[in-house]
């Protein structure tokens, strides 16, 4: 995430179930304008090998198979799949929804390998979009909405899982 927020501590109450911060939580945009990076590192060079900016924040988790391809989702619903080794865009698909989930990869009963994702924008990142919020309320979400008030323009309420079977080699 490329993040930066403004932070204004509150008294405040412990309520089950509720978030429970204890603050006034406004965030936006980092340096250089976008809300996300994607970024590979040496670890050999203990650096960056390479970082992929990206307009919103990325909530989803990563997935690096062994033919060097690595995989991941976008709040607005991009499922990306990126050349391990130069972070080169190789393919991409426009889910019907955000994706916050972690993709999987498993081999089907038909011996080919299969990548999986849930497409389902929600939780505090999507809370704009699942829960309905008020874009102009900066701190709804606990800041999120801010860093996200135009996320309802670029993805919907969804639930759907995709499968894709990767090419034989």
């Amino acid at each position: 995430m490329n993040l930066c927020m403004d932070w204004q501590s509150t008294a405040t109450n412990y309520i089950s179930g509720t978030p429970f911060v204890g603050a006034d939580v406004k965030m936006y945009a980092g340096p250089g304008g976008n809300r996300g990076v994607f970024t590979a590192w040496d670890l050999k060079k203990r650096g960056k090998a390479w970082e992929l900016k990206e307009d919103l924040p990325l909530w989803s988790g990563a997935l690096a198979t062994a033919g060097d391809l690595v995989f991941y989702g976008t709040l607005d619903g991009w499922f990306k799949a990126l050349d391990a080794r130069t972070g080169e865009l190789k393919w991409q698909f426009k889910t019907g929804s955000g994706i916050i989930g972690q993709p999987v990869t498993y081999r089907g009963p038909d011996g080919r390998q299969y990548v999986a994702i849930l497409s389902g924008v929600g939780g505090w990142a999507g809370a704009i979009v699942s829960g309905g919020l008020d874009k102009r309320d900066p701190t709804a979400a606990k800041g999120m909405v801010n860093a996200t008030t135009d996320l309802p323009d670029k993805t919907t309420k969804g639930g759907m899982l995709y499968v894709f079977a990767l090419p034989r080699h």
